[in-house]
């Protein structure tokens, strides 16, 4: 239902600050360098290798791999076990056999867990049959999290790919309910309707095979609908989006989109509150954050699409050699705000990069003890783009690497570096100017002129 992801892309300027403690730096410079030090924005949908986001701006945790199927993992959180649990206290509440009612309240979670694993497959092989890569699927509490490398760049696209998951939904309550009533007719005593109606309602409310499909089909028919709502980031709110973007460009249909879905979190904050229940509360939180996180998202995505990866190049940037000290690298982050460095060797042949992590990482570690060639991050392990690469293409690469830092060249000659903060910088500069001219020339155009959202995942509230 939902995009997004993840963790904090840019390291803020503290670092430079601890790194300069690290060696012993007076304090008076330390706050020299933090006053210099422009603040940093947090980029929707930025994060590190090995962090699993969920949605954009809200941060997932350990994840437990269950299996791989088609080349998609499937990992279930560690809150998982909640609804685990309170599976089996609320069926085992409403029987003399607590230990059966419990076992019984387990079997039905997980059950209803596979539905919601097939409802992300249906999400998963559409946006592969559009050329959309998908890593893995995470199941939560609140339902599941079909991790999308990117979204497609054409509405109808990402229209297919959002309602996939409640169609799923949808065909597999069709094809419970016809067995769960062949089911509990063959227990029935006489075939009239009035008979099939009251075995129907006994069947639901025990513990029982005709019981356990009656329930998978209506909870199926639930999530169907209730995922088609137009609580964006949900599938309808994605759908409602999608359809907008037909007429609109990108950044108001998100907006309008983003808009409604605050509206529908916060009539599921009202349910919630006066009986509805947690469940709902957290429905609301996850819609309203992560609308929010998207948001950002199309509208840094719209303001990296019209520049090249040779415009953000620093032609200016320090370079390192593998025989100098780390000290060197201390030394131009205290005189410049350059936080990354290519490394070359003695033959000016780029070899690697520090980054400034890596860097206070070692400081704090060992000092400034040893030398930049044994510090680096090798070249092979860092990503490559070409000049003529739109920095739209380059965040989204980056991202699908998990660096914070891409190496630029044209053939065999080495252009220079980006980075995040690179990045970051550009979209503050950028950002307002863009987002009036699209103001401006809002209305019907191009879906495409404002590029699809680097969007990360698709959230299903089942």
């Amino acid at each position: 239902m939902a995009t997004a992801t993840a963790s904090t892309a840019f390291p803020p300027c503290g670092h430079r600050v601890r790194a300069l403690r690290a060696t012993r730096a007076s304090r008076a410079t330390c706050s020299a360098v933090e006053q210099r030090c422009p603040p940093r924005r947090r980029m929707a949908g930025a994060g590190r290798r090995g962090k699993k986001p969920m949605m954009r701006g809200i941060q997932m945790g350990s994840s437990l791999k269950i299996a791989r199927i088609w080349g998609i993992e499937i990992q279930a959180h560690w809150s998982f076990v909640l609804i685990l649990v309170y599976g089996a206290y609320l069926f085992s509440r409403n029987t003399r056999d607590v230990l059966t009612g419990a076992i019984y309240g387990v079997v039905v979670i997980l059950l209803l867990f596979v539905c919601v694993v097939l409802h992300e497959f249906g999400h998963a092989i559409t946006a592969k049959y559009f050329g959309v890569n998908v890593p893995y699927i995470t199941l939560l509490p609140i339902g599941g999290v079909a991790q999308l490398e990117r979204m497609p760049r054409k509405p109808m696209q990402e229209f297919l790919i959002a309602i996939a998951g409640p169609a799923v939904n949808f065909v597999l309550a069709a094809l419970l309910l016809p067995v769960a009533l062949l089911v509990v007719s063959m227990n029935m005593r006489t075939g009239t309707m009035g008979a099939l109606i009251w075995s129907l309602m006994r069947a639901a409310q025990s513990m029982s095979l005709g019981g356990l499909l009656l329930t998978l089909a209506g909870t199926n028919l639930v999530l169907g609908i209730f995922n088609l709502l137009p609580a964006f980031p949900m599938d309808g709110g994605r759908i409602l989006r999608a359809l907008l973007a037909l007429r609109l460009r990108y950044i108001p249909a998100t907006r309008i989109a983003v808009l409604i879905g605050r509206g529908m979190a916060i009539l599921f904050a009202i349910w919630g509150i006066f009986g509805g229940g947690i469940f709902l509360l957290l429905v609301a939180f996850f819609v309203y954050v992560g609308g929010r996180g998207e948001l950002e998202a199309v509208q840094s995505r719209y303001v990296l699409k019209d520049f090249s990866a040779r415009q953000a190049v620093n032609k200016d940037a320090h370079v390192l050699y593998t025989s100098e000290p780390i000290s060197r690298a201390v030394d131009y982050i205290m005189t410049s705000y350059q936080g990354d460095f290519p490394v070359h060797d003695l033959g000016n042949n780029l070899v690697g990069v520090l980054t400034r992590p890596r860097l206070v990482a070692t400081l704090r570690g060992q000092g400034q003890e040893g030398r930049v060639v044994d510090v680096m991050i090798p070249r092979a392990r860092v990503p490559v783009t070409s000049g003529d690469t739109t920095l739209a293409d380059v965040w989204e690469q980056m991202l699908e690497r998990g660096s914070r830092v891409i190496i630029v060249q044209d053939g065999d000659q080495f252009l220079g570096l980006i980075t995040l903060d690179d990045i970051s910088e550009l979209i503050q500069v950028m950002g307002a100017a863009k987002e009036r001219e699209d103001t401006i020339a809002g209305g019907p155009g191009s879906p495409t002129a404002a590029s699809a959202p680097e969007a990360r995942s698709t959230l299903d509230m089942n």
